[in-house]
């Protein structure tokens, strides 16, 4: 019976907050110790003190912290031996001590008590799995219960299509290119908390060394950096989300390869008229008609429970799903069909007339060729070929070089009827003797002579008794030495040259040529193309990093300035209003001293003469002034 296991207890967060906390601690020129600990955790992760000595306690355990005792140097501890706990550094002899699986739940992404899987490095909590377990010996995870089976895709195929899965994973997730390693301490948190190590740098270099062999491998894979991610940033966060934008993106790519693979490669790949390019198998075509729309042509891509997924013709190959009384057949008249003709329509119908065109052709095509579908990624060996034909004894001629390699299947198809056509004639040549002497016929032509290895001139032979008869097909210069059989009594003819017969080697090396011409631009243009791609990526990429960079740079400058501007602010505020409490301060003090003193009743002037209750002057002559005009009569001074 298999039991659970403790592989780690602690929590890869929490612990990754403890290395915080320490790291903090030592910044400030302290030991680590118990108390300085707990109260940074309590400030900073909102914990109860039960819960952090708790973690601390499994993190020392896991030996993801170090404790150890010391010595107090300095404050009110001077000499007390205290505990204090260290961040382990990082350790080349950690890999070893490993183990041969992993610390976390694969499903959760948490630790504790966990079923370790027989067939790989995950591991289950028992109430993350369905399969029942107690009753086995071995565990079995769901990804090694579902094994491998037979892929519908070749490798070279396959891999071909998640070359753009995986470039469309890269452009939505840029933080996930690289997992970690920008600083020891992400150095540190990979080594103690990934067991195995991904990211989509590595599945694009699997993808282009053609390693995955099975859709699941690739979802593994992704599977395994969302856990990675989960593992080292938490369930929550920006971090997160990625990781479960990236996961969801690529199930849906997968599930779309799994639907069908041409359709995939071609709306990715986009060659011309690619929406017309039948698939393997074709899909159906209906009229399908959407809210707002008429009726247009479209493929079927899947059948659901919410209607029919469809895609359009013409346009921008939309794709929705629409209800089955929404859908009509293709063999019915467009005419039946209500809906005002326009150019939109009038392209979808001519894509649809191309397409039915191209399905008729392709299905001429495997009918005449049916075992195209059979053959091999590679060539067979024509060395091998070649071991299997019978030698030529006492041949003096020397064998030409070897053929090249011809993977077009016309070509093929033309050495595999020559090759045919060749092993019928060696059976027939050892097979027959003619008399000694025979009647000319249009045949003996073709013949060869037996002591010299060499093609006759076409003309009548009345005196030679020969034993090989051959077809029109032998009179290739490389082949000739293989059908020559004699009898001791041929009679030897002059020779003639094999560039006086046929110029075939000349013919064929011309064709050889072009084919190797095409096939040299062929392959220059693909390089200019793709460096022209990789050019422009690098270029994109270039200046989507120079935006960032320079927005950064910006949203940098924007915030020092607006800092300054708060703070020169603060200051002109402080600086006025100490000067208006000091204006304040000085105009009570001149109103208090104005209010205490005499002034002239004429001219506002201070005072030094005194007249009467509410009257002064300044000088004699403004009493004068004052007393004629308008005083003499109001004033209220005692005449003696």
């Amino acid at each position: 019976m298999v039991r659970p296991i403790k592989r780690r207890q602690a929590e890869p967060v929490i612990a990754q907050k403890l290395w915080s906390s320490i790291r903090y601690i030592r910044a400030q020129k302290q030991i680590p110790n118990n108390e300085r600990v707990h109260r940074y955790m309590m400030r900073e992760c909102d914990m109860t003190d039960d819960e952090i000595e708790t973690q601390l306690q499994f993190a020392v355990t896991d030996e993801l912290v170090s404790a150890y005792m010391t010595v107090g140097f300095k404050g009110a501890r001077v000499g007390v031996e205290q505990e204090g706990y260290r961040i382990p550094d990082l350790d080349t002899d950690f890999l070893q001590e490993k183990g041969s699986h992993d610390w976390y739940c694969f499903d959760c992404h948490s630790p504790g008590e966990v079923l370790e899987c027989s067939g790989c490095w995950r591991v289950y909590h028992p109430q993350c799995i369905e399969e029942p377990w107690t009753t086995t010996t071995d565990f079995l995870c769901t990804i090694c219960l579902s094994g491998k089976k037979k892929p519908r895709i070749k490798r070279k195929e396959l891999n071909k299509l998640l070359r753009y899965t995986v470039a469309r994973l890269k452009d939505k997730t840029r933080e996930l290119h690289r997992f970690g390693g920008v600083s020891e301490n992400d150095d540190l948190m990979i080594q103690r908390f990934v067991f195995k190590y991904i990211d989509l740098n590595e599945m694009e270099a699997k993808v282009g060394a053609s390693e995955y062999c099975y859709l699941g491998e690739f979802f593994n894979d992704a599977r395994l950096l969302l856990h990675n991610t989960f593992i080292c940033y938490g369930d929550a966060g920006a971090m997160a989300d990625l990781a479960k934008i990236m996961i969801r993106d690529c199930k849906y790519d997968l599930d779309e390869i799994q639907q069908c693979k041409d359709c995939y490669y071609n709306s990715n790949a986009k060659p011309k008229d690619w929406f017309c390019q039948p698939c393997d198998p074709p899909h159906e075509l209906v009229y399908a008609k959407q809210k707002g729309f008429t009726f247009w042509p479209a493929k079927v891509i899947k059948v659901t429970q919410e209607g029919y997924d469809v895609r359009f013709f013409g346009g921008w190959h939309q794709r929705a799903i629409i209800a089955e009384s929404n859908i009509r057949p293709i063999t019915l008249n467009v005419k039946q069909l209500s809906g005002k003709r326009t150019a939109g329509s009038a392209r979808a119908t001519e894509e649809l007339h191309l397409h039915q065109e191209l399905l008729v052709r392709a299905a001429k095509r495997r009918d005449k060729e049916p075992e195209a579908d059979e053959e091999p990624e590679q060539a067979p060996c024509e060395e091998k070929m070649e071991q299997e034909q019978a030698p030529v004894p006492e041949s003096p001629v020397v064998p030409p070089p070897p053929e090249p390699r011809i993977r077009h299947k016309k070509f093929r198809k033309r050495q595999k009827l020559e090759e045919k056509e060749e092993n019928g004639a060696e059976v027939i040549s050892s097979s027959i003797l003619l008399p000694e002497k025979s009647t000319p016929t249009p045949e003996d032509t073709n013949m060869v002579t037996s002591s010299q290895d060499n093609i006759l001139s076409p003309r009548i032979i009345s005196t030679t008794d020969t034993g090989v008869q051959t077809s029109r097909k032998l009179l290739h210069g490389r082949h000739l030495h293989k059908f020559c059989q004699t009898d001791t009594i041929a009679t030897p003819l002059p020779a003639t040259p094999v560039s006086a017969a046929c110029d075939c080697d000349t013919k064929y090396t011309k064709i050889f040529g072009d084919f190797k011409e095409r096939l040299a631009n062929d392959h220059r243009k693909d390089k200019e193309r793709t460096l022209k791609d990789l050019e422009d990526r690098l270029r994109k990429d270039f200046e989507e990093d120079k935006q960032a960079a320079v927005g950064r740079a910006v949203a940098n400058v924007q915030r020092e300035t607006e800092r300054v501007r708060r703070q020169t602010e603060e200051r002109c505020r402080e600086q006025y209003m100490e000067e208006m409490r000091k204006l304040s301060a000085k105009h009570k003090a001149d109103i208090s001293a104005a209010k205490k003193k005499q002034w002239c009743y004429n001219c506002e002037e201070e005072a030094m003469y005194h007249c009467c209750w509410n009257t002064s002057y300044c000088s004699i002559k403004c009493q004068q002034e004052h007393w004629h005009r308008e005083h003499k009569r109001m004033c209220r001074r005692k005449r003696t």
